[in-house]
């Protein structure tokens, strides 16, 4: 699962939030076919020293928009060399934009964006900085985001989870065994997405829900299971036996727990909307596989390790045995029972405070914003609104009409 869940996050896409049937997108996809498709790529391009009017610049950058002109991917090549238009000319005049449009759904939109920028993005000739932005550098670089995100979110996620584990359990190898399976639920959603991908588009997105929801199921049905096993030791059963037991009962519970959250996240497959879509594709497959990992890989392991699952015990769990440890948690329970309205007030108001935040929020579609300011399609945005002209309506189709 780990090397087939490794290639999805070369075939998962941004994009996706727009309906297929509805009018807008019915509208692009007319565009795209009788007009050549509205600019989704902007190169910004300075001159290495001084104006790009100049003759050296102009000439190195007629070149490049040959170039462009030149490729099968893109349409609809304008730029300040075809048209002298101020409208793509910056304010000092160091820098021009290169619009154009590139071809493709919203599969290919993405690998063809990311072939172009391998190949134009950076320095060219030597004379000219080019640097990308527009819809199509915005997805490419949010594709390449996510993965970092993914990778710096479980390198603070596993550790930290790994010690309230210790806390909870106070033995190294029981904190262990959840995190195991949290890691299978991840690495089998990942494949699932994989061969996915190969057959229907699916968000990159998907991605941030897997790790989240497969390390919380995979941590909360590892702790039904050990601790069901535990209690069960420590009452004098046999291994095979507190097995058994462990999943008559909390096996059933993490299958019922399983269930009900799949069919819930199950409902996003009704929307027409990808992004939407991708997280049903994610959720059902993270819950189905962290629950199959619970039932038919913890008991085996639980088999094998027997009393062992005890051992690495933390300095704090040496003094109390693992009835004394239920016997806490239980009363807790007992108490919260007795006193439900004065237990559940604190943790409402704490909760309250924690969400306060949402009261000034706004939703909308993901730009260049929720990218790191160091991203270049982010700074490219910021130049253009910030250097350059603005563009009138008027104008822009008056560039279009002249080329």
């Amino acid at each position: 699962m780990g090397a087939l869940g490794s290639g999805a996050f070369t075939k998962l896409l941004g994009g996706g939030f727009d309906d297929p049937a509805s009018q807008s997108t019915r509208a692009r996809d007319l565009i795209d076919k009788k007009f050549g498709g509205e600019t989704n790529l902007v190169l910004l391009v300075r001159a290495g020293d001084g104006r790009v009017d100049t003759p050296s610049a102009e000439q190195n950058g007629k070149a490049l928009v040959a170039s462009l002109k030149k490729e099968k991917t893109l349409a609809n090549v304008v730029s300040y060399w075809d048209t002298r238009s101020a409208q793509l000319l910056s304010k000092d005049g160091r820098e021009a934009m290169v619009l154009a449009h590139v071809k493709g759904d919203p599969t290919q939109q993405q690998k063809n964006a990311t072939s172009l920028l391998d190949d134009y993005d950076g320095t060219y000739n030597k004379a000219l900085t080019v640097r990308a932005g527009g819809v199509a550098a915005v997805g490419n670089d949010m594709s390449t985001q996510v993965v970092e995100d993914l990778e710096l979110a479980e390198l603070i996620a596993i550790p930290l989870t790994l010690i309230l584990l210790l806390f909870v359990f106070g033995s190294v190898v029981a904190a262990l065994l959840p995190l195991a399976i949290a890691v299978i639920a991840i690495l089998g959603s990942f494949a699932e997405l994989s061969l996915l991908a190969d057959v229907t588009s699916v968000s990159n997105t998907a991605t941030n829900l897997t790790t989240a929801l497969g390390l919380g199921l995979g941590i909360d049905y590892g702790l039904l299971m050990i601790s069901r096993f535990r209690e069960q030791l420590a009452t004098g059963a046999s291994v095979e036996d507190a097995v058994r037991r462990t999943v008559h009962t909390a096996g059933r519970t993490v299958a019922f727990s399983a269930s009900t959250v799949a069919a819930a996240l199950a409902a996003l497959l009704v929307f027409p909307q990808y992004f939407l879509r991708s997280f049903g594709f994610a959720g059902v497959g993270v819950v189905a596989i962290a629950a199959v990992s619970a039932l038919f890989v913890m008991p085996p392991l639980l088999v094998v390790l027997g009393h062992r699952v005890n051992k690495g015990q933390m300095p704090w769990a040496k003094t109390a045995n693992a009835t004394t440890r239920v016997s806490i948690w239980a009363r807790l329970a007992r108490t919260v029972m007795r006193r439900p309205a004065l237990t559940a007030l604190p943790v409402l108001a704490v909760l309250l405070v924690a969400a306060s935040p949402l009261l000034g929020i706004t939703f909308g579609t993901p730009d260049e914003r929720v990218l790191p300011k160091d991203a270049e399609s982010r700074q490219v945005s910021a130049t253009l609104q910030k250097n350059l002209r603005r563009r009138r309506g008027r104008r822009r189709v008056q560039v279009l009409a002249d080329d």
